[in-house]
């Protein structure tokens, strides 16, 4: 297998190869008498320009005039008609969204060739359509080591027809976006090898502008399906324009990262993938495009995915990512929301797997090794945290779980019920921030004494390193051992300064949960 491309410079190679920029060829591109005679034929009006509807008949003359000139020609340039989807997406790239002139007809054509002798490369085993397989391989030889699933992914976003297959209009749709990515990427990275959080949200934002002209001229088309511009970023996606949060790029980079506190071009292109993913089904419930979901379409979005979640942990859910407190959750939250929970619905089949549904403390310790939803950014760095001890899972399942028959306390999980525990571990780490004055990832018996006099809860040093004594017997607390046996026991859920981690029920747009 290729491994990942850590030589740095552009990434517009192989797969994603451009056309040379040189005055010169550039020149001989946009006089070209094949091309422009093929434009003037359907410049009927001799405005100067073609338009969209126009652009598809155009190309298809040029193939006429090479299958003219060249009789013996056995690899067609355009196979099919161009979609109006693709058109756009030229029109959007060479024009201004909506019309091409002359020379741009020029560059256009001559990119498309150029797209051509890339497809037949790939296409191996000359099907005249690119298989997952066929595009995975081009993906690892252009020095983009992504498993194969995300290539699929990406490869079932652009097959309009479900053949199963790219053929060469979805390619160029899909070469046409990526560009864009690859474009931004070269910009914000300038040629380093890695991407950290706040040149990810430059990255995100010129994205966004770029892609621009191609959301409004897809969204112009009558007959272009709307689920076309649903999975891309442009900056009136919605009718609230918000930029990205930088919350939401320490997420995504946790969430892709693997520990590190940057992504590599590889990592970069499957969070790309995601966030595709996730607008499309952002879109889907978000039927009026106003940029928000409300209580019941998020409750809809979890069982929508099989997740018949409580309607009071859906509120909390929704209250624990609403950081502007507008009562709703934004695209850009709901960004946030996804790499949490689609990381949960990973988990689920640990559950299903089970005769009973449960899963025992032993095998929820185990579980708290394979989640990142505690992780958090922290002074430059991914924070991560030491193993839960077999002590604390067991209280969380007596805490949390519901006792079966001969039970005299519970000694499992419910799938429902772990989701509460992990809503619970949350709002406790975020109280444990709260102690951790000194930042050490740690709370010392003095930071747990401040802590408590701003709570006004005032005791002596001693008292207070007693309290510490009965949880750890390390000199300080650490998360997870803090969590939840001090937290319960000392009554700090009380406290003044943890207010901010209970559930606002009561705020604006968050209203009370269906019974």
């Amino acid at each position: 297998m290729a491994m990942e491309d850590d030589t740095g410079g552009s990434r517009k190679r192989g797969l994603f190869l451009d056309l040379s920029q040189e005055p010169f060829a550039k020149a001989a591109r946009q006089t070209n008498a094949e091309y422009l005679a093929a434009f003037q034929a359907f410049d009927i009006d001799r405005s100067g320009f073609i338009d969209i509807a126009e652009l598809s008949n155009a190309l298809q003359a040029v193939q006429h005039s090479v299958e003219a000139t060249s009789p013996g020609v056995s690899n067609r340039l355009f196979p099919r008609p161009f979609q109006v989807t693709t058109c756009c997406w030229l029109c959007a790239r060479f024009g201004d969204g909506a019309r091409l002139s002359g020379t741009q007809f020029c560059e256009l054509l001559d990119y498309v060739r150029n797209l051509k002798d890339i497809f037949n490369e790939i296409d191996v085993d000359t099907s005249g359509s690119i298989s997952c397989a066929e595009l995975h391989r081009a993906f690892q030889l252009s020095g983009v080591n992504v498993a194969e699933n995300v290539v699929a992914q990406v490869g079932r976003s652009y097959d309009a027809d479900s053949s199963g297959t790219l053929e060469f209009d979805e390619f160029v749709q899909m070469r046409l976006e990526w560009d864009c990515y690859i474009t931004a990427w070269d910009r914000a990275t300038s040629g380093n090898t890695v991407i950290q959080p706040e040149r990810l949200l430059q990255v995100l934002e010129e994205v966004k502008r770029s892609m621009e002209p191609v959301g409004q001229s897809l969204q112009r088309q009558a007959d272009v399906p709307v689920f076309m511009s649903q999975g891309l970023f442009f900056t009136s996606m919605f009718k609230v324009h918000r930029p990205f949060q930088a919350q939401t790029c320490e997420w995504l980079i946790i969430r892709f990262g693997e520990g590190n506190l940057f992504l590599t071009f590889s990592q970069y292109s499957a969070m790309l993938v995601f966030m595709k993913e996730m607008k499309s089904a952002f879109c889907k419930l978000d039927a009026n495009a106003s940029g928000s979901l409300n209580l019941d379409e998020l409750y809809n979005c979890f069982a929508g995915l099989g997740m018949q979640l409580p309607p009071q942990l859906v509120a909390q859910i929704g209250q624990s990512f609403d950081r502007d407190n507008s009562g709703e959750i934004e695209f850009d939250e709901f960004v946030q929301m996804a790499v949490e929970w689609h990381e949960m619905m990973q988990q689920q089949s640990r559950f299903t797997e089970q005769a009973s549904g449960r899963i025992s403390a032993t095998d929820l310790q185990e579980l708290f090794g394979c989640v990142r939803v505690l992780y958090r950014v922290r002074d430059g760095a991914v924070q991560t945290m030491r193993a839960f001890s077999p002590h604390a899972c067991r209280w969380l399942v007596a805490m949390f779980g519901s006792p079966m028959p001969g039970e005299a306390f519970a000694q499992g999980l419910a799938w429902n019920e772990f989701l509460t525990v992990i809503q619970y571990l949350k709002g406790a780490y975020a109280k444990y921030l709260t102690c951790d004055i000194s930042r050490h990832g740690a709370v010392t018996t003095q930071d747990l004494w401040v802590a408590l006099a701003a709570c006004g809860i005032h005791m002596t040093q001693e008292v207070v390193d007693n309290i510490r004594r009965c949880y750890d017997t390390d000199p300080r607390l650490s998360y997870p051992r803090t969590a939840p046996e001090p937290l319960n026991s000392m009554s700090l859920s009380s406290c003044s300064w943890s207010a901010s981690c209970t559930t606002r029920s009561s705020m604006p747009g968050w209203p009370s949960p269906r019974p």
